[in-house]
């Protein structure tokens, strides 16, 4: 016997808060981390399940960091290579 999730015996909250930490989660798959970090907010405002909504919001608060830190590395590397090629 097939087993498939039955969304009828959900609240409306439930499902919406499912949809949310789903939505979040796509985002995070193709690396929009700003759009996810508001899905995973907005999940949390839902006081449906904080502890998956602030393990999410976590993550994706992580991410976030780690990108701008990158961002941040890369614009300084771009910054020498400007002055190199202005020197030349």
């Amino acid at each position: 016997m097939a087993h498939h999730n039955d969304d009828s015996n959900m609240s409306k909250e439930q499902l919406e808060f499912n949809d949310l930490i789903r939505k979040g989660d796509d985002f995070i798959k193709i690396q929009i981390y700003r759009n996810a970090r508001e899905c995973y907010t907005l999940a949390l405002e839902s006081n449906f399940n904080n502890e998956l909504a602030n393990t999410k919001l976590s993550e994706c608060n992580a991410l976030i960091k780690s990108e701008s830190s990158t961002i941040i590395k890369v614009v300084a590397v771009m910054a020498v290579i400007a002055c190199i090629l202005f020197l030349i």
